[in-house]
Protein backbone atom coordinates (compact mmCIF):
# COMPACT_ATOMS: atom_id res chain seq x y z
CA UNK A 1 0.00 0.00 0.00
CA UNK A 2 1.26 3.47 -1.10
CA UNK A 3 1.53 5.91 2.09
CA UNK A 4 -1.04 8.12 1.24
CA UNK A 5 -3.52 4.47 1.76
CA UNK A 6 -4.59 2.99 4.99
CA UNK A 7 -3.91 -0.96 5.28
CA UNK A 8 -6.88 -3.08 4.68
CA UNK A 9 -8.28 -4.67 7.69
CA UNK A 10 -10.84 -7.32 8.35
CA UNK A 11 -12.65 -7.50 11.32
CA UNK A 12 -15.29 -9.81 13.23
CA UNK A 13 -18.34 -8.97 13.06
CA UNK A 14 -20.72 -11.69 14.45
CA UNK A 15 -20.20 -14.78 15.98
CA UNK A 16 -21.88 -18.37 15.46
CA UNK A 17 -22.40 -18.34 19.63
CA UNK A 18 -24.32 -15.43 19.73
CA UNK A 19 -25.63 -14.70 16.23
CA UNK A 20 -25.56 -18.12 14.58
CA UNK A 21 -23.46 -17.18 11.64
CA UNK A 22 -19.64 -15.82 11.24
CA UNK A 23 -19.36 -12.86 9.13
CA UNK A 24 -16.31 -10.18 8.72
CA UNK A 25 -16.66 -6.25 8.19
CA UNK A 26 -13.75 -5.15 6.07
CA UNK A 27 -12.01 -1.60 5.55
CA UNK A 28 -9.81 -1.12 2.03
CA UNK A 29 -8.85 1.77 0.04
CA UNK A 30 -10.76 0.84 -3.18
CA UNK A 31 -7.34 0.97 -4.84
CA UNK A 32 -5.79 -1.64 -2.45
CA UNK A 33 -3.61 -5.14 -4.23
CA UNK A 34 -4.60 -5.92 -7.87
CA UNK A 35 -6.75 -2.98 -8.69
CA UNK A 36 -8.69 -1.35 -11.75
CA UNK A 37 -8.62 2.50 -12.26
CA UNK A 38 -11.53 3.78 -13.90
CA UNK A 39 -11.14 7.46 -15.44
CA UNK A 40 -12.40 8.85 -12.48
CA UNK A 41 -9.54 8.42 -10.59
CA UNK A 42 -7.33 10.90 -12.51
CA UNK A 43 -10.25 12.69 -14.58
CA UNK A 44 -12.85 15.19 -13.06
CA UNK A 45 -15.07 14.39 -15.76
CA UNK A 46 -13.89 10.62 -16.44
CA UNK A 47 -16.28 7.57 -16.00
CA UNK A 48 -16.70 5.90 -12.66
CA UNK A 49 -16.42 2.63 -12.34
CA UNK A 50 -19.88 1.60 -12.62
CA UNK A 51 -20.43 3.37 -15.74
CA UNK A 52 -17.28 1.43 -17.65
CA UNK A 53 -19.36 -1.18 -19.86
CA UNK A 54 -18.36 -4.88 -18.14
CA UNK A 55 -17.07 -6.42 -21.72
CA UNK A 56 -14.25 -3.86 -21.12
CA UNK A 57 -13.37 -6.33 -18.52
CA UNK A 58 -13.61 -9.36 -20.91
CA UNK A 59 -10.97 -9.76 -23.99
CA UNK A 60 -8.07 -11.47 -25.30
CA UNK A 61 -4.70 -10.54 -23.71
CA UNK A 62 -1.53 -9.67 -24.57
CA UNK A 63 1.55 -10.14 -22.17
CA UNK A 64 4.35 -7.80 -23.78
CA UNK A 65 7.82 -9.30 -21.93
CA UNK A 66 10.10 -6.11 -21.27
CA UNK A 67 13.23 -7.30 -20.15
CA UNK A 68 16.10 -5.47 -18.83
CA UNK A 69 14.14 -2.20 -17.37
CA UNK A 70 16.60 -0.85 -14.51
CA UNK A 71 15.36 0.92 -11.59
CA UNK A 72 13.28 3.82 -12.28
CA UNK A 73 13.10 2.88 -16.06
CA UNK A 74 11.50 4.91 -18.76
CA UNK A 75 8.95 2.72 -21.05
CA UNK A 76 9.23 4.06 -24.14
CA UNK A 77 7.92 2.86 -27.78
CA UNK A 78 10.74 0.98 -28.86
CA UNK A 79 10.22 -1.28 -25.50
CA UNK A 80 6.83 -2.44 -26.87
CA UNK A 81 7.13 -2.47 -30.38
CA UNK A 82 10.12 -5.19 -29.75
CA UNK A 83 8.20 -6.96 -27.23
CA UNK A 84 5.16 -6.84 -29.66
CA UNK A 85 7.15 -9.59 -32.02
CA UNK A 86 7.01 -12.01 -29.75
CA UNK A 87 3.30 -11.75 -29.16
CA UNK A 88 1.38 -15.05 -30.13
CA UNK A 89 -1.22 -12.79 -31.74
CA UNK A 90 -1.50 -9.58 -33.27
CA UNK A 91 -3.20 -7.15 -31.23
CA UNK A 92 -6.62 -6.13 -32.06
CA UNK A 93 -9.01 -3.47 -31.21
CA UNK A 94 -10.41 -3.88 -27.74
CA UNK A 95 -7.71 -6.23 -26.52
CA UNK A 96 -5.89 -6.38 -22.98
CA UNK A 97 -2.22 -5.68 -22.43
CA UNK A 98 -0.53 -7.02 -19.91
CA UNK A 99 3.13 -5.67 -19.45
CA UNK A 100 5.43 -7.51 -17.83
CA UNK A 101 8.20 -5.20 -15.80
CA UNK A 102 8.99 -8.03 -13.57
CA UNK A 103 8.69 -6.03 -11.00
CA UNK A 104 6.60 -7.51 -8.98
CA UNK A 105 8.67 -10.80 -9.82
CA UNK A 106 11.79 -8.84 -7.77
CA UNK A 107 10.76 -6.64 -5.85
CA UNK A 108 7.43 -7.52 -4.21
CA UNK A 109 7.35 -6.72 -0.54
CA UNK A 110 10.20 -4.44 -0.64
CA UNK A 111 10.23 -0.02 -0.67
CA UNK A 112 11.72 -0.39 -4.07
CA UNK A 113 8.77 -1.96 -5.69
CA UNK A 114 7.14 1.28 -4.49
CA UNK A 115 9.05 4.04 -5.37
CA UNK A 116 11.15 2.74 -7.82
CA UNK A 117 9.68 1.11 -10.50
CA UNK A 118 9.76 1.24 -14.46
CA UNK A 119 7.17 4.05 -15.59
CA UNK A 120 5.10 4.28 -18.99
CA UNK A 121 5.72 7.43 -20.85
CA UNK A 122 2.89 9.16 -22.68
CA UNK A 123 4.42 8.36 -26.18
CA UNK A 124 3.78 5.13 -24.74
CA UNK A 125 0.77 5.09 -23.45
CA UNK A 126 -0.40 6.97 -27.17
CA UNK A 127 0.97 3.60 -28.82
CA UNK A 128 -1.06 1.56 -27.06
CA UNK A 129 -4.17 3.91 -27.68
CA UNK A 130 -3.01 3.74 -31.93
CA UNK A 131 -3.20 0.02 -31.03
CA UNK A 132 -6.87 0.38 -30.05
CA UNK A 133 -6.23 -1.19 -26.60
CA UNK A 134 -9.34 -1.54 -24.47
CA UNK A 135 -7.65 -2.41 -21.09
CA UNK A 136 -4.20 -2.15 -19.63
CA UNK A 137 -2.33 -3.41 -16.69
CA UNK A 138 1.22 -3.71 -15.02
CA UNK A 139 3.02 -5.94 -12.40
CA UNK A 140 3.85 -2.69 -11.00
CA UNK A 141 2.09 -0.09 -7.87
CA UNK A 142 1.71 2.11 -10.59
CA UNK A 143 1.84 2.32 -14.26
CA UNK A 144 3.45 6.13 -14.11
CA UNK A 145 6.98 6.76 -13.44
CA UNK A 146 7.73 7.39 -9.78
CA UNK A 147 9.59 10.73 -10.33
CA UNK A 148 7.07 12.14 -12.61
CA UNK A 149 4.11 13.73 -10.60
CA UNK A 150 1.95 14.70 -14.03
CA UNK A 151 0.71 10.96 -14.37
CA UNK A 152 1.10 11.15 -18.06
CA UNK A 153 0.40 7.32 -18.65
CA UNK A 154 -2.85 7.83 -15.65
CA UNK A 155 -3.73 10.54 -17.73
CA UNK A 156 -3.40 9.39 -21.45
CA UNK A 157 -5.33 5.97 -21.32
CA UNK A 158 -7.68 7.33 -18.61
CA UNK A 159 -8.61 10.32 -20.72
CA UNK A 160 -9.49 7.49 -23.20
CA UNK A 161 -11.29 5.62 -21.50
CA UNK A 162 -9.26 2.95 -20.86
CA UNK A 163 -9.00 1.28 -17.80
CA UNK A 164 -5.59 0.61 -15.48
CA UNK A 165 -5.04 -2.44 -13.78
CA UNK A 166 -2.03 -2.08 -11.34
CA UNK A 167 -0.04 -4.90 -9.15
CA UNK A 168 -0.94 -7.57 -11.71
CA UNK A 169 1.14 -11.17 -10.17
CA UNK A 170 2.02 -14.01 -11.81
CA UNK A 171 2.40 -12.81 -15.15
CA UNK A 172 5.84 -15.37 -15.58
CA UNK A 173 3.19 -18.35 -15.74
CA UNK A 174 1.45 -17.15 -18.61
CA UNK A 175 4.30 -16.65 -21.30
CA UNK A 176 3.69 -15.42 -24.69
CA UNK A 177 0.41 -18.08 -24.55
CA UNK A 178 -3.05 -16.59 -26.22
CA UNK A 179 -5.56 -16.53 -23.39
CA UNK A 180 -8.76 -14.94 -22.40
CA UNK A 181 -9.09 -11.97 -20.23
CA UNK A 182 -11.16 -11.42 -17.29
CA UNK A 183 -10.88 -8.94 -14.90
CA UNK A 184 -13.62 -8.01 -13.50
CA UNK A 185 -14.34 -5.49 -10.66
CA UNK A 186 -16.78 -5.10 -8.08
CA UNK A 187 -19.97 -3.42 -9.18
CA UNK A 188 -19.10 -0.20 -7.16
CA UNK A 189 -21.83 2.86 -7.83
CA UNK A 190 -20.08 5.78 -8.35
CA UNK A 191 -16.04 4.87 -7.07
CA UNK A 192 -12.62 5.21 -8.75
CA UNK A 193 -11.50 1.67 -9.12
CA UNK A 194 -12.13 -1.82 -7.52
CA UNK A 195 -9.88 -4.95 -6.75
CA UNK A 196 -10.26 -7.14 -8.69
CA UNK A 197 -9.71 -10.80 -9.13
CA UNK A 198 -7.45 -10.82 -12.33
CA UNK A 199 -7.82 -14.45 -14.37
CA UNK A 200 -6.29 -15.80 -17.42
CA UNK A 201 -7.86 -18.31 -19.52
CA UNK A 202 -5.21 -19.88 -21.24
CA UNK A 203 -5.38 -21.70 -24.69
Amino acid sequence: MFPAYPAPTFTQWTTREVHGFFAESMFFVSHTGTHVDAPFHFEPTGRKLHEMPLDRFIAPGHVLDLRGLAKKGKIVPRHLHSSLREAARPVQKGDAILLRTRWWERHRGAPAYLFQNPGVTRAAAELLLDWGVGLVGIDTANIDHPDDGTYPAHHTLLGANVPVIENVANLEVLGSSPFLLLALPLNLQGTSGSPVRLVALAE
